[in-house]
């Protein structure tokens, strides 16, 4: 009995040492220029589970299918030999020659990493787009927790100001300019201490950090957007209705500090539809809401544009309201605010299937 109570408490001991001890150290080895995200999973499991749903994880050319489209498009019309795309979609990869990328998968497969992000030292403005200028220092990674959290494992510098103000977003999501010198997307970036792109794309949410630390809160790694965590962001938009004597009364406001969506592929749309006592519906009304770029009035792929041929997307702090007329023997209207992860008529014309997100609905007796 005690030779197989020692056998046991050798065997867990063996066991808590391959996650615990020297086991974990060697595997923590940096090889190459960045640690692999894999790593991350010893000791924040919770987080790199919601990161590897994330477009973050999901940016690269295999995982993407309308970025592949766009992608592929693009290369048969310029005769590109570049990846341009993969400065921001496989920032890890050196040679973004297209000949270059195959020798390149594992580096393209770690698509935008835990690593790169937390090395994000400073942002350069370019003239046409931003860029990410990464500490040199392998193992040393900027957060943001207060007190400075500490790890056995690498380094944690938490003095990091655009890590906070969410300024170290900008590298990629600033802005991008084509060819033609025309602004293709920008975010309208207002970040502060109080709101920015971490505050609201990355709350605090549930559950510890790390495994090994405990905490009663970490920041969202799935990066709320139209492609998941969008019940994060539901707050940021009011979709308000009230009854007027003959018309029924729709109040959009976007409480964001950017347009309602940014880029140029995404579409929302506004549906109102009434319904008689029995539920049967009457009418519907619906309202758009897009930014189109193209040259000469006409839409054309990003690489192409020259201005912008349609605007109506809800702008920064915007207040939208829209009056309908009830049909006779209406008594219910409901409101929904839709918000498409690819405009339709263009996931139509890419061979790509659209995804229909209901971001808010409200309803009203009349």
């Amino acid at each position: 009995m005690f030779k197989l109570a020692a056998v046991l408490i050798f065997a867990i001991a063996a066991y808590a040492n391959i996650f615990a001890g020297s086991g974990v150290k060697k595997s923590m080895e940096i090889k190459g220029d960045f640690a692999k995200t894999k790593q991350c999973i010893r000791c924040h499991l919770k987080i790199y589970e919601e990161y590897n749903s994330s477009a973050h994880f999901n940016s690269t050319i295999e995982r993407d299918l309308v970025h592949k489209k766009v992608w592929e498009a693009y290369k048969k019309e310029t005769k590109s030999k570049k990846y341009g795309c993969g400065r921001c979609h496989t920032p890890l990869v050196k040679k973004l020659d297209i000949k270059s990328l195959p020798k390149q998968k594992k580096l393209t497969d770690e698509a935008i990493s835990c690593a790169y992000c937390h090395r994000i030292e400073a942002i350069h403005r370019g003239k046409k787009f931003n860029k990410n200028i990464i500490s040199k220092k392998k193992g040393v990674y900027f957060g943001t927790r207060e007190p400075e959290t500490r790890s056995n494992f690498h380094k944690i510098v938490n003095t990091n100001p655009i890590h906070k103000n969410g300024d170290t977003c900008m590298g990629c999501h600033g802005f991008k300019k084509n060819g033609y010198g025309f602004t293709v997307c920008q975010t309208e970036s207002n970040n502060t201490l109080k709101q920015n792109c971490i505050t609201c794309h990355m709350p605090q949410i549930e559950g510890s950090l790390s495994d090994r630390i405990e905490s009663s809160t970490h920041a969202y790694h799935g990066f709320a957007g139209i492609k998941r965590g969008h019940r994060f962001l539901r707050k940021y938009v009011e979709l308000d209705l009230k009854k007027n004597k003959d018309s029924i009364v729709v109040t959009l406001k976007n409480h964001a500090p950017h347009s309602l969506l940014l880029h140029p592929l995404r579409a929302a749309r506004l549906v109102v539809e009434f319904y008689d006592k029995n539920g049967k519906p009457l009418k519907t009304e619906k309202r758009d809401f897009v930014r189109i770029i193209g040259k000469e009035g006409r839409p054309t792929p990003p690489w192409l544009a020259k201005e912008v041929v349609k605007d109506s997307m809800i702008g920064p702090g915007e207040k939208r309201v829209f009056k309908f007329e009830p049909p006779k023997g209406a008594k219910m209207a409901v409101a929904r605010l839709l918000i498409y992860d690819i405009n339709p008529k263009m996931a139509k014309r890419l061979g790509v299937r659209y995804k229909e997100i209901e971001f808010k609905k409200s309803e009203i007796e009349i």
